[in-house]
């Protein structure tokens, strides 16, 4: 495995970031005898500015995503013609080789939305064909310490868009891109960087790139990516699958890619199920990983049980409560996740037929609105504002002549508390309370989880204090 030797690490490797991945980056270069400096602007580090940095002997940086292209550190770093890298990067480039080479094949998913769903599926896919997973990057857990879990046959990674700008050599076995939509403007310079940066997953892939047949650019990617010899290009869709495909057909789950045909039925995915019907984004999720497994090579037999006993992770169309009004009940749904404009679309569309009160705002992260907010109207009732970046939101509303109401509180708790009691109050037996608030969450809370579990919590104390 040694990285002593590589001409990145001759020197000194500035770690920006001490987060997660920047402490793997730093435990592991110190195990390597490799000197490093680091680098956080809440403290904690050596530098908190860059103008604290010797630049003479950084022979390379691994930044965080928290800094982005235009941050006053990488124009430093640019500056100095330091050569930037990803954690990502990194954990490839000094992933653990066995004696002839070879190290795990990595599968890399990324997406605008269901990224951590798909990883989940791949992951649960595997281990109930016998695999030992190693699971990491944009869940969390660093990928520079995934590769390295002991027994280890396959490393799955979660990749954002921030992670690939700075993500150069990585050569997946299979790639995977789930969607394409508006997101991350605020980090990214503009919406062709942030699709460039999406691309990269598919560049140099081994065995398969896995794309979304029904987004003309994941399909105009996948065709145009530069790939190793015998990689094939697999589309996934809600619907019928043409040949390289797989699909729905005639309930069931269908292979039309590697001569599999039938793989489950569609009923037996009883924990995708919301209201009792799968809503389309997550069975786009399934079919996708269906086709990533498939093309590692895992028996169609393996797929369907590790898709039937999936369960998606808390935040996502999660039924937080139902709560007792007028001799019926209103339900709470917590999709907090849903942290763009495409995301709470598709939460708002997976419930339509029903009334929804949409609780939905803070920080947009400078994505246009408008769009979402004309085709939400259609389906909600009712919308409930929050957060910091309000005014696009009631200026498209007013639009759209959805009516409204607004919360003011800038603190988070506050805010969610004043939110749920409006949306109940407003909610007619049968209805449902909506939390897709199709922005990012940092101006109120401490991330998207925080904010779901705030929601969560507010609206069982309703039913406390109802049945109390």
């Amino acid at each position: 495995m040694a990285i002593i030797g590589r001409s990145e690490f001759l020197s000194t490797v500035l770690v920006a970031g001490l987060g997660v991945s920047g402490l793997a980056v730093k435990e592991l270069l110190e195990k390597e005898g490799v000197k490093c400096e680091t680098f956080d602007e809440k403290g904690g580090g050596d530098f908190s500015s860059p103008s604290q940095v010797d630049w003479r002997n950084i022979t390379a940086a691994v930044v965080s995503p928290g800094f982005s292209p235009d941050s006053a550190l990488m124009k430093a770093i640019e500056d100095n013609h330091v050569p930037i890298m990803s954690e990502v990067e990194f954990a490839w480039k000094t992933r653990p080789r066995d004696e002839k080479g070879r190290s795990l094949p990595w599968i890399g998913v990324t997406g605008t939305n269901g990224k951590t769903t798909t990883v989940k599926m791949i992951t649960k896919i595997f281990e109930e064909s016998g695999f030992c997973v190693a699971e990491g990057g944009n869940t969390g857990f660093p990928l520079t310490r995934a590769c390295r879990k002991p027994g280890a046959q396959v490393v799955v990674a979660e990749l954002s868009s921030s992670q690939l700008h700075f993500t150069h050599s990585l050569a997946l076995e299979v790639a995977v891109w789930t969607n394409f939509a508006q997101d991350h403007l605020d980090w990214h310079r503009s919406i062709e960087e942030y699709r460039a940066d999406k691309a990269k997953v598919f560049e140099n892939a081994k065995r398969a790139v896995v794309y979304n047949a029904s987004d003309p650019i994941t399909a105009g990617a996948a065709k145009s990516a530069n790939v190793n010899m015998g990689c094939v290009e697999v589309g996934f869709l809600n619907g019928k699958p043409a040949p390289a495909q797989v699909g729905v057909e005639d309930g069931w789950l269908f292979d039309n890619a590697f001569a599999y045909g039938r793989i489950c039925r569609e009923g037996s995915l009883s924990g995708l199920k919301l209201s009792g019907k799968i809503p389309q984004h997550r069975l786009e999720d399934a079919l996708a990983a269906c086709a990533a497994t498939l093309a590692m090579g895992i028996k169609p037999e393996g797929v369907a049980v590790g898709l039937s006993k999936f369960k998606p992770e808390a935040h996502r169309m999660e039924n937080a409560e139902e709560v007792p009004k007028d001799g019926g009940r209103v339900e709470f749904i917590d999709d907090s996740k849903a942290t763009n404009p495409s995301a709470a679309l598709a939460a708002v569309s997976s419930l339509e037929g029903r009334g929804i009160i949409w609780i939905v705002g803070g920080e947009a992260k400078n994505c246009d609105m408008g769009p979402l907010l004309k085709e939400a109207g259609k389906k909600v009732r009712e919308a409930v504002l929050i957060g910091k970046d309000r005014e696009e939101f009631k200026k498209a509303l007013m639009e759209a002549k959805v009516p409204f109401k607004e919360v003011k509180e800038e603190e988070g708790a506050a805010a969610m508390k004043k939110a749920v009691d409006l949306a109940f109050e407003e909610a007619r037996p049968g209805e449902v309370v909506l939390l897709a608030p199709a922005c990012a969450s940092r101006d109120q809370f401490r991330d998207m989880a925080d904010r779901g579990e705030k929601f969560k919590e507010f609206a069982r104390g309703l039913k406390r204090e109802l049945q109390a």
